[in-house]
C-alpha cells in the first residue's frame, strides 16, 4: 500500500498543477480582447482551485468520501482533458486522460483498502 501512495501523490499534485495551468490557458485563447483573455484565464484557474480546495484537497475541511470524491475528481480532471482537446492539444489531452485515470484508480484502491 505504501507503494501506492509513493507513486500517486506525486501524479496526482503533478495532474493537478496540469489541470490548473491547462484550464487557465484554455480561458485565456477564449477571450478576444487582453483583458478579457486574461479575465477568463484568471477566472477559470481561481474557480478549479477554488473547488479542489474545498473538496478534494486532503486538508479540506468539506472533503468528499468515496465514491463521491472519485466521481468528483474524474470531473474536475475532465475539464483538463476538455481544455487540452479544444486547443488542438490531442495528444496532451489522450495522455493527460491516461494519467489521471490511472491516479483515480489508484486513489480508489488506496480508500477502499
Amino acid at each position: 500500500m505504501q507503494i501506492i501512495k509513493l507513486i500517486n501523490h506525486p501524479l496526482a499534485f503533478g495532474l493537478e498543477l496540469v489541470l490548473f495551468f491547462g484550464v487557465g490557458y484554455w480561458g485565456y485563447f477564449q477571450g478576444k480582447t487582453i483583458f478579457t483573455k486574461w479575465a477568463i484565464a484568471i477566472l477559470c484557474f481561481l474557480v478549479l482551485v477554488t473547488l479542489w480546495a474545498l473538496f478534494a484537497s486532503p486538508k479540506a475541511s468539506m472533503r468528499l468520501k468515496f465514491p463521491a470524491l472519485s466521481i468528483f475528481k474524474l470531473l474536475i480532471f475532465s475539464t483538463g482533458t476538455f481544455a487540452f482537446w479544444n486547443l488542438g492539444k490531442a495528444l496532451w489531452a489522450i495522455v493527460y486522460t491516461v494519467l489521471f485515470m490511472v491516479s483515480v484508480a489508484l486513489s480508489q484502491i488506496e480508500e477502499t483498502s
